[in-house]
């Protein structure tokens, strides 16, 4: 009996994962890129409407992510003459989900976390990437998943990083 009840439990867990809310990744590079030469990035501003929708502590934890990502493929911050600028954005939409279940669907939020990247010496649009999964209302459970949501973008950059200490 104990044996059946603790592979019931063990199983509901399983199945419990399965439907957990889950980030989706895309990215995009251009034939342009010479990834391997660029040295240092700066941060091109946030647009004014994150700046409205977005309270500004979370920007700056999405900022510092990046540039944590950034620095593991050899990056260097520069204020001036950086070789690339990093421009993130925030954006939000309503999204509708359908289940195989229940009829019926229901809305949500969604929540996409976007990061491209340009040449300074001659502008080109060299790589773009995004992460889109359900928006985590609680601000504490955002703070704690982000930098896996962002290092999970990272691993579409064409340029590995340095695998944890």
């Amino acid at each position: 009996m104990n044996r059946l009840y603790f592979s019931l439990v063990a199983l509901s867990f399983i199945l419990m994962a399965g439907c957990g809310s889950s980030v989706r990744v895309f990215s995009d590079i251009s034939d342009n890129g010479n990834f391997e030469q660029y040295g240092t990035y700066t941060f091109l501003d946030f647009t004014d409407g994150n700046k409205k929708t977005v309270p500004g502590m979370e920007l700056e934890r999405i900022r510092v992510a990046v540039a944590r990502e950034l620095e593991k493929r050899g990056l260097k911050f520069a204020e001036t003459g950086a070789d690339i600028s990093v421009q993130v954005t925030v954006y939000h939409r309503e999204a509708r989900n359908y289940s195989f279940h229940y009829p019926g669907s229901y809305n949500y939020m969604e929540r996409a976390i976007a990061v491209d990247m340009y040449e300074n010496a001659n502008r080109n649009h060299i790589w773009h990437a995004a992460a889109v999964g359900e928006l985590v209302y609680d601000p504490e459970r955002r703070a704690e998943r982000l930098p896996e949501v962002v290092a999970r973008i990272f691993e579409k950059y064409p340029v590995p990083g340095d695998s944890p200490a």
